[in-house]
């Protein structure tokens, strides 16, 4: 089972309260509900809440029924008769009209075959027309492919007798002047009792062959005949045991001397002799019951939800309403310029959207004015977000329509491929009308646009509410519970920071949100609440680069800190395929201290492979209560080995050696010191760490981290002004390189080699530095007789190609066969992506001599 929270789904409406989403289990932040993900942060409409308490993406439907989201659409555009309703008081019967039985109506739009609308008893006298009737709005103007009307089962009671079904699109008749009321089309008119069918379907797909459905927003349903108490004929003994209210009609017929029999009063029966009475008819009494209305449209509207979603219209060069394109009101009309006395230097036009979420789409709709003109010729275009080398959106190009511009047009409709789109845009340019035409140019009346798709949403996104962890946290690793099938992936990230600041939130008496300036306009009487929202300060960082192990990932933002933010994005690349986010879980500790900030000198290396001496500077800021530390990590790549050379504090300019200090065995990549404690009481405002290490990539990160042994977690120092006298601010270490090679400083060892198995000289050994190289390209050596045949290939491949190397050749072929002696030539190569962006090969030439 699938929750969808609809249209309005996912946003705070004035007054309400949300609960949380999470909570604090000890010291972990903890994920694991369908209520918690609920309150995260997200556009309207774009998530999916399991029963079992997972997110994933929202599935765009194709062929829905309109009448299960109408009170989403009503809250999301309120008709003016429901002004003065909050959007939370506003229910499915606010849709409807009736003339019998108006809080019936919406149990015939429960989607429960087991309940129904049943009229109550008409007037005597009055046309059961203008009593037996009722309207449901829709909440927007939609394309029906179809109406399907299902009355009760038999045992529940009967169908219509007679009935019609109408349809409008919401528009009033343009003949009819000041008419109030809308217009309507009849689509199934009942001319022949129904007293078996319990089911219609009304086809309505060749009414436009164009849009393939009709276009309607209000949907009647009339009775125009009843057998009211003669529903149904039964023997005596059932008409007995029926309710009362159930017992109908009974005839009594007089039997004539031919043998015929007429229908007579009950007291002229009575009167009869015997011979004389006929047969008596028992009726159950007719129960007009209609157990469901359905309204299938073409799908899940995108448009629509733009605004709500967070997403934006625009239309340069020309002001619109541009609401009135997308709140499914064909009243509310624009008219765009299509054409203009003089053409000037830009004559492209466009109407803009944003759609506030990413989409796949494949199909869109057009709905025109009164005047009934189309566009000429036009283009709808979309982007997924991709910028060209300006900056610009990148645009493709789904639908180039050639066409004049049309009169008696209604809709119009355009299919196409799938497109993956956040944004839209509909294009048209200029045509001019020559100084005859009047006025300042051609217009036409633009009442709707739709956008349709189908499958899983690409790309989704969601925000924790404000996690406050209770003090400043040391953030140690996050984890979460995913389901990903293929094609789909979560990213998840963090944000941390210490300072809030407060957002004041204006509303109108109905609810709406309203700038300050728009609410101090408000007369009082309709000024709704003001609320204040608590939102990251100045102080926070930016989102984290997304953390690669669900089972464990160690927090990247700044820490320790007082306040966390987590965001997930869910992807997907299948429109069929959605991945599933279940649970998350946070784990932090008391910090060692309330912050940990280093830095390395030098940063800049002038020379690739060559050891030399660095130092790292870390500044710790106590709190009275903070623990302190006295272990430290260093860690740097795989292909540099790091050399301890001394640990030191004190002041800036008197620090002095830490007695005490043990390497605990690493591998050669990383220092782990072990140390008497260094705590509030210790007053030491710098901590240095010296070693000896040699660069071999342009750039790369060391990772330092202290810890109390009694805690066992790990604070990460954070970059930053450690010490003045540095300049820096990082731990980043940059190589300055005056070559291009990447294969460098080769030896051959020894030059003349003799395997002849005396234990001397029995190999020889290729010593070289690969530097610049930022993947796990292979190295190899390829020896060459002076014939130039290949001899033997000899080769080293790394998670990380750069650092050290040392190739040994024992003087066997490729078969195992000790060559012959001679001189033989070595080819060194690697065929890589270099740093920098230049791809090549760098091969380096030298010559071995082989003696027995």
């Amino acid at each position: 089972m699938v929750k969808w929270i609809g249209i309005l789904g996912g946003w705070l409406l004035a007054g309400q309260v949300l609960a949380q989403g999470h909570r604090l289990v000890g010291d972990q932040v903890v994920v694991d509900s369908g209520r918690q993900w609920q309150n995260w942060q997200y556009a309207p409409g774009t998530l999916e809440f399991t029963a079992d308490g997972a997110v994933r993406a929202h599935r765009l439907r194709k062929d829905i029924d309109a009448t299960a989201d109408i009170v989403d659409y009503l809250r999301l555009y309120t008709p003016s008769a429901l002004a003065k309703k909050k959007p939370e008081e506003i229910t499915l019967l606010d849709a409807v009209q009736a003339g019998s039985n108006r809080q019936g109506v919406p149990l015939a739009l429960d989607g429960d075959p087991a309940t129904y609308w049943e009229p109550t008893p008409p007037s005597e006298g009055v046309d059961l027309a203008t009593q037996w009737w009722f309207v449901v709005d829709l909440g927007r103007f939609v394309f029906a492919r179809k109406i399907v009307l299902k009355f009760v089962d038999e045992e529940l009671g009967d169908p219509f007798l007679l009935f019609d079904v109408l349809v409008s699109d919401g528009t009033k008749p343009a003949r009819v002047v000041g008419a109030t009321s809308p217009e309507y089309k009849t689509v199934l008119r009942m001319l022949q009792p129904n007293k078996s069918q319990r089911l219609f379907e009304i086809d309505l797909q060749g009414e436009d062959p164009e849009v393939q459905g009709e276009g309607l927003r209000l949907v009647q349903v009339v009775v125009t005949g009843s057998d009211f108490s003669r529903g149904r004929q039964v023997a005596q003994g059932e008409y007995a045991a029926l309710a009362a209210g159930d017992q109908g009609a009974v005839e009594y017929y007089k039997r004539l001397a031919d043998g015929r029999e007429i229908q007579v009063d009950q007291d002229i029966y009575q009167d009869l002799p015997a011979q004389r009475q006929g047969s008596i008819h028992y009726f159950r009494g007719e129960r007009p019951r209609l157990a469901e209305l359905e309204v299938w449209t073409e799908g899940d509207e995108i448009l629509s939800g733009t605004l709500a979603r967070g997403g934006t219209a625009s239309a340069p060069l020309q002001t619109l309403s541009l609401g009135g394109f997308i709140d499914g009101d064909l009243e509310s009309f624009s008219q765009p310029f299509v054409g203009v006395v003089s053409l000037g230097a830009e004559n492209d036009r466009e109407i803009f959207f944003d759609l506030g979420s990413f989409f796949w789409i494949d199909s869109q709709r057009l709905a025109y004015g009164p005047f009934r003109t189309s566009f000429g010729d036009y283009h709808l275009e979309f982007s997924d977000g991709s910028r060209a080398a300006d900056g610009s959106l990148k645009w493709e190009v789904a639908v180039e329509r050639k066409q004049t511009l049309r009169g008696g047009v209604r809709f119009e409709a355009n299919r196409f491929d799938p497109v993956r789109a956040r944004f839209f845009r509909l294009k048209w340019t200029l045509y001019g009308t020559g100084t005859g035409s009047g006025g300042g140019g051609a217009t036409i009346q633009l009442s709707e646009i739709q956008l349709y798709g189908e499958g899983v949403q690409p790309e989704v996104v969601l925000e924790s509410d404000l996690i406050r962890l209770g003090g400043s946290r040391n953030l140690l690793n996050i984890a979460w519970d995913v389901q990903i099938p293929p094609g789909t992936q979560v990213l998840i990230q963090t944000r941390t920071g210490d300072q809030l600041a407060e957002v004041q939130h204006y509303f109108k008496k109905d609810g709406t949100e309203v700038s300050e300036a728009e609410y101090k306009k408000l007369l009082s009487v309709f000024k709704g609440e003001v609320t204040a929202e608590e939102v990251p300060g100045n102080d926070w960082s930016d989102w984290s680069e997304p953390y690669a192990d669900p089972a464990g990932s160690p927090i990247t933002s700044p820490s320790p800190r007082e306040f966390l933010k987590v965001r997930a994005t869910l992807r997907s690349a299948d429109p069929e395929a959605s991945a599933e986010l279940r649970a998350l879980h946070l784990r932090f500790a008391d910090p060692v201290a309330q912050s940990l900030v280093g830095e390395v000198s030098p940063v800049l290396v002038d020379t690739l492979g060559s050891e030399r001496g660095f130092s790292l500077y870390v500044r710790p800021s106590f709190s009275l209560t903070d623990p302190g530390f006295d272990q430290l990590l260093l860690v740097a790549p795989p292909d540099m080995h790091l050399e301890y050379a001394g640990l030191y504090r004190g002041a800036e300019d008197q620090m002095a050696g830490v007695e005490g200090v043990a390497r605990v065995p690493t591998a050669g990549d990383s220092l782990l010191l072990s140390f008497p404690l260094i705590g509030p009481a210790a007053g030491a405002e710098l901590v240095r760490l010296d070693f000896r290490t040699a660069l071999y990539s342009t750039g790369v990160v060391l990772q330092a981290a202290l810890q109390h042994r009694d805690s066992g977690a790990w604070q990460r120092v954070d970059p930053g002004d450690a010490s003045p006298a540095i300049a820096g601010n990082t731990t980043t270490l940059v190589g300055a390189f005056r070559s291009e090679a990447l294969i460098d400083e080769v030896q051959v060892e020894p030059a003349l080699f003799t395997p002849n198995g005396d234990g001397i000289n029995e190999q020889a050994v290729f010593r070289f530095k690969v530097v610049r190289v930022g993947d796990n390209s292979p190295i190899q050596v390829r020896l060459y007789d002076l014939g130039g045949r290949l001899v033997r290939v000899l080769a080293e491949q790394r998670s990380l190609s750069t650092g050290l190397y040392a190739i040994g050749w024992d003087g066997r072929d490729a078969e195992g066969r000790l060559v012959s002696p001679g001189v033989y030539c070595a080819r060194l190569s690697i065929d890589t992506e270099v740093e920098g962006a230049r791809v090549g090969r760098e091969n380096i030439l030298k010559v071995v001599s082989l003696a027995y």
